[in-house]
């Protein structure tokens, strides 16, 4: 009989090891570099509902939702921003429909879905939110009101409203942040909303059988009210639009489409916490003094 040795030990723990690692290797790439099942959810007359639709990454996932022939219902509060949204995307397809659901997602009052609720929906994109960049003792009422009202309790009641109507197999995108996973300073309503958006999104994808949730992190991103200049780390809205409907199908509750963040996200995840802080902190009061 053989004996097992110390060093056998060692090289099976190793083995294991780069096994396991080989593993999470692979699922991080099989997420970027599987087909998107986003056709999935094309049926005849097919909708997608997107909110905060008048600029920035929402105005891109909406025209991106175009070009794939979906019919569009916009949400916004800028009719004109929303108009001209509105003719971009019948000029990408002269044969969609697309209606306009003008309420301001700031105030804690229900959108009236009265013209929407019959028409055959199968995506929802949950992307409305703000954000402001200050110490929290600086917020006001009814700043932090208006924050809380648009990032959490808008999109919850319009998704357990638009639920009901469903048309067949449908899809909700929720966008969220890294932030919600590793909370900045300078950011504490935004981060504690978009930590509600993840669970949020996480549990209902458990609970909804025919309606596949996905929990959208999303990095820095050019858009409207992010004019920093478009880099590898900092993609434009219409590049990070066509990678969140690139991960449709990926079979994960929460995902970061845009593979660089992901990355990005790992090494921030490797520093020791202090580090982290101290790193966010810098970078936080930075972009402040950019803004300010």
């Amino acid at each position: 009989m053989h004996q097992i040795t110390p060093g056998y030990i060692v090289i099976g723990i190793g083995l294991l090891a780069l096994t396991n690692r080989l593993y999470l290797l692979l699922k991080f790439l099989y997420t970027y570099i599987k087909p998107s099942s986003i056709m999935k959810y094309k049926t005849d007359g097919a909708y997608a509902v997107v909110t905060g639709a008048t600029d920035g990454i929402g105005k891109a996932i909406a025209l991106a939702l175009a070009c794939k022939g979906f019919n569009l219902v916009l949400h916004g509060r800028d009719v004109s921003k929303l108009e001209a949204v509105n003719r971009k995307a019948l000029e990408i397809n002269p044969a969609l429909e697309v209606r306009l659901l003008i309420h301001d997602s700031s105030l804690n009052n229900l959108p009236d879905i009265s013209a929407i609720k019959n028409l055959p929906i199968t995506v929802l994109v949950n992307n409305v939110g703000i954000g402001p960049i200050k110490a929290f003792s600086q917020f006001s009422k009814s700043e932090i009101d208006a924050t809380i009202n648009a990032n959490i309790l808008f999109p919850t009641h319009l998704t357990n409203n638009l639920i009901p109507f469903f048309f067949g197999p449908a899809l909700i995108l929720n966008i969220s942040s890294y932030a919600g996973i590793y909370p900045p300073p300078y950011l504490a309503v935004y981060a504690a909303t978009k930590a509600y958006n993840n669970a949020f999104s996480k549990s209902l994808s458990v609970e909804l059988e025919n309606v596949e949730t996905i929990s959208i992190l999303t990095g820095s991103v050019h858009t409207g009210s992010n004019k920093k200049q478009i880099s590898f780390l900092r993609p434009s809205s219409e590049v990070f639009a066509k990678k969140v409907l690139g991960v449709v199908g990926c079979g994960k509750k929460s995902v970061i489409p845009y593979w660089p963040h992901a990355v990005q996200t790992y090494l921030i995840s490797l520093l020791p916490e202090r580090m982290m802080d101290r790193a966010m902190k810098n970078a936080m009061q930075q972009e402040m003094k950019i803004n300010s």
